[in-house]
């Protein structure tokens, strides 16, 4: 396990440009430790923002809709921070992972919500008188509201995945959230993607890019979903 500090402490030892064991601290600094410190944390934001699926990045929620009311945001739902958007695969016929149930009555009355591509919802569920009722359907909005049709009439507990935001490193220790073992890939990119191009160094950039991509890819089979086929067409 690797906190802020010694992540930074040693993208500063491998730089070689940096005596002893610094820095003492992820805060105040000034200067090149300064800009190591932000690269550390610039690393594992751009890390975190190449892929979409990172597992580690997935949650779940659970959250009561509002009599009346059709379109959620992340809070709303109950997402207290770090709401990056919901998850969905955009296909009727594969998202099957979002549910509703009548609050009053329980997970008994737990059932299914059907995805509706926005264009298509918004055509057929936005417009004219509608009756309010128990939700069957939802889609996402284009400003990433969760919309449900019909609009309840009553409180729901909706379930079902959304994708976190980043995690900013901020404090000495700070952990990482993806997994211990990955850890070392923060320092690859920091040092290969932004500190050794803004010393120019050009030795040392292609060995600590052979380094990332081997551990990035370790990343990317650990975390990424399998690949998997779909049914054989007749």
């Amino acid at each position: 396990m690797a906190t802020f500090l010694q992540l930074a402490q040693k993208i500063a030892s491998e730089s070689g440009t940096i005596e002893g064991t610094l820095p003492t601290t992820v805060t105040g600094q000034t200067k090149r430790l300064a800009k190591i410190v932000r690269w550390t944390n610039d690393a594992w934001r751009a890390i975190q923002n190449a892929h979409a699926s990172w597992k580690w990045m997935r949650s779940d929620f659970s959250g009561s809709t509002v009599a009346a009311q059709r379109l959620y945001t992340g809070a709303q739902m109950g997402i207290s921070s770090r709401f990056a958007e919901w998850i969905n695969t955009g296909n009727a016929d594969t998202e099957t992972r979002y549910s509703s149930y009548l609050a009053a009555t329980g997970v008994a009355d737990e059932g299914q919500l059907q995805f509706v591509d926005w264009d298509t919802f918004y055509s057929r569920c936005m417009r004219g008188t509608q009756t309010n009722g128990r939700p069957l359907f939802f889609s996402v909005s284009p400003d990433n509201q969760l919309a449900l049709h019909p609009i309840p009439d009553a409180v729901y507990t909706i379930r079902g995945p959304y994708r976190k935001d980043v995690q900013d490193l901020t404090a000495d220790g700070d952990i990482p959230e993806m997994p211990v073992r990955f850890h070392d890939l923060i320092m690859d990119v920091a040092l290969a993607s932004m500190l050794t191009i803004h010393d120019e160094a050009q030795v040392q950039i292609g060995l600590y890019r052979l380094r990332q991509i081997g551990r990035f890819c370790e990343l990317e089979r650990d975390q990424l979903p399998r690949i998997t086929m779909g049914p054989a067409l007749a």
